[in-house]
């Protein structure tokens, strides 16, 4: 495995901040709202400094997306945590610094062949190759589908808050230790 500022790469695949975001305009995942996201509003996004767009591709052939990822900074309130998340007893913080994965796609014809967890497991590496950025969690606030939270949970992701019963919300917030990670591997 090989690792620079904003690239992760091991034998066959490569998780790289995208420089040429033409590269998302023949993207397609196959939803309709992931699709304009990467394709007319990332570049905005990036813009304005919100999020960062990275991209999966196979070692050799990078002007194919395999995969679209879109990330943002953010912190969570410990209290929320507490029961999932152990701090040593000396740090008192009242956040939990986390990188949030904003938006992921990945292309339809590459669908239910384990790239998605593949991607996920890159970012997770790439989150803990040398502390990049005291990151400790990565939230995701996916959309309320069977499908989409399964893959989420495959990939150790917990909820964040359960839904009260009979209200029905279009996303759930989840989200992974990296810490957990790092003493996993």
């Amino acid at each position: 495995m090989h690792a620079v500022r904003n690239s992760f790469a091991d034998d066959k695949w490569v998780l790289k901040k995208i420089d040429n975001l033409a590269l998302c305009t023949s993207f397609d995942c196959d939803d309709g709202d992931l699709n304009d996201y990467f394709q007319n509003e990332a570049v905005l996004y990036r813009n304005e400094l919100l999020t960062q767009t990275y991209y999966l591709h196979v070692v050799g052939y990078p002007s194919k997306a395999i995969a679209l990822l879109d990330f943002c900074n953010d912190a969570v309130h410990i209290e929320q945590y507490k029961k999932d998340v152990e701090l040593h007893p000396s740090k008192q913080v009242r956040h939990l610094p986390a990188v949030k994965l904003a938006r992921f796609g990945v292309r339809k014809e590459y669908q239910r062949r384990s790239i998605g967890t593949y991607a996920i497991n890159l970012v997770k590496r790439l989150f803990v190759t040398d502390n990049r950025t005291g990151c400790r969690l990565l939230i995701v606030d996916a959309y309320n589908k069977p499908e989409v939270l399964s893959f989420y949970k495959k990939n150790d992701f917990k909820p964040f808050t359960e839904t009260p019963k009979g209200k029905v919300k279009p996303t759930s917030v989840l989200f992974f230790d990296l810490k957990r990670y790092v003493f996993s591997t």
